[in-house]
């Protein structure tokens, strides 16, 4: 009688039994894990700060990663693409980015001078095989998972995340203050508690399989040319994923501009303590889980493409907001409106995130699903690495709030092209058939 009941229990909390549905356990439980290092990863920026870096290295570690990003994707995307099985790569590429946080946790035992600029470092260089992992993961996310059911596996995933990281990071701060006089010591055991919910992740993302890729035929060779490097021959072939991409960057311009920008503003102009900062994150994530969950409702109610038309303007507002408060009311004041409005604006944006996600995904080409992924993620990355620089260098001029204005402007372009130019749902779309493979 107990071990039938055993068997029972293991039936309901263990992994389905079709491969289709294991994938999306293991791809909604992996998201747990990977959120204690997400939790742990909010500080980084902060850490670096109070280990005295100067706001010049906080900018550099908003754009050089994405040079990296932008000169690896294409070169790793091809590199993937004849690839059988993608899988193997994917795993140790995440592993690879996530012991950088094992380093960071005992570095401090090693050396204190300069430790701010060695741990920056560190931390840009685990982009490299993030990239690698980046480039497979939505097309593996659309090989495993059925067009009919991933808004509810992206809804699935954010949710838990949020539900996870809310609580962490708020805890973290509280005990980030506690343990002020033991800096940095109070930082290297939240990495490395970071460490080991990231490591398990890893584990959790090695036992999706996916289904075997065709090895792709061969065909007279020729030479190729600078758009067929650059990718921009796949853009000409893929109209509406080429607006998407030209939509999406302008609507982040701003955003990537202004991004360093906060933590600056938080922490060296309002004062922010640590205890703040996880109580911004706390919020922010508790919005997000709302977010998502009313999110996913509406979507299946109104659809992707009017869901996107509705929410896209919440792209200006963050921007503006922090902008108004920071310079017409105390610093007091201005945290207190910042963690309201971080908490509204997160249960508005799931809902942007959400349809923009699926149609993306849906404009996917069905052949050369890595290559027009790492096209996307290297435009996208042009941006993310020159503008951070730009936003700082104007801060510097005129002040962190004119900063962010005009990044607010610049987000209302990128908003008004998706109603001038839209990109639709591609609704017919084949759905993957998942077979047992290794990983």
């Amino acid at each position: 009688m107990w071990s039938y009941r055993f068997k029972m229990l293991r039936q309901r909390v263990g992994p389905p039994p079709t491969v289709a549905d294991r994938n999306a356990w293991y791809l909604s439980l992996e998201v747990a894990f990977a959120s204690i290092l997400s939790a742990a990863a909010a500080f980084n920026s902060t850490y670096v700060i109070r280990l005295g870096a100067s706001n010049t290295v906080i900018g550099l570690m908003s754009s050089i990663p994405s040079l990296e990003a932008m000169l690896l994707y294409i070169p790793m995307a091809a590199f993937l693409e004849g690839r059988k099985h993608y899988m193997p790569w994917m795993v140790w590429s995440l592993f690879a980015s996530r012991i950088v946080y094992l380093f960071i946790a005992f570095l401090p035992l090693l050396l204190f001078k300069g430790l701010g600029n060695v741990t920056a470092a560190l931390l840009i260089f685990a982009t490299v095989p993030s990239v690698l992992f980046s480039v497979a993961w939505n097309p593996m996310f659309s090989d495993v998972v059925p067009a009919r059911t991933r808004a509810s596996v992206v809804s699935v995933r954010s949710i838990l995340s949020s539900a996870v990281v809310a609580p962490l990071i708020y805890l973290a701060g509280l005990w980030l203050d506690s343990r002020q006089d033991s800096f940095p010591r109070n930082y290297q055991w939240l990495f490395l508690v970071g460490f080991i919910g990231g490591a398990i992740s890893v584990y959790l993302v090695s036992r999706i399989r996916t289904p075997e890729k065709a090895v792709p035929l061969k065909t007279e060779k020729r030479k190729a040319t600078l758009h067929d490097m650059l990718g921009l021959s796949m853009l000409k072939r893929s109209p509406q994923f080429a607006r998407l991409t030209v939509n999406t960057f302008l609507v982040s311009a701003g955003s990537w501009m202004v991004g360093p920008l906060y933590t600056i503003l938080y922490v060296r102009q309002l004062g922010a303590s640590d205890s703040w900062i996880g109580a911004t994150s706390t919020l922010s994530n508790i919005g997000a889980v709302a977010g998502y969950w009313i999110g996913q409702r509406i979507v299946k109610k109104i659809g992707e493409n009017r869901g996107l038309r509705f929410t896209v303007p919440v792209n200006i507002t963050w921007p503006l907001l922090v902008a108004i408060v920071s310079s017409l009311t105390t610093a007091k004041v201005s945290l207190t409106i910042v963690l309201i409005g971080g908490f509204l604006q997160n249960v508005i944006s799931p809902l942007w995130s959400l349809s923009h996600t699926m149609i993306w995904m849906s404009r996917l080409p069905d052949e050369g699903k890595m290559t027009a992924t790492a096209v996307y993620n290297t435009i996208m990355n042009v941006g993310a690495f020159i503008l951070p620089l730009v936003g700082v260098a104007l801060s510097d001029v005129i002040g962190i709030p004119g900063t962010l204005l005009i990044g607010a402007a610049m987000n209302a372009v990128g908003v008004l092209m998706f109603y001038v130019h839209p990109v639709s749902l591609r609704v017919e779309e084949p759905e993957p058939e998942v077979e047992p493979q290794g990983a």
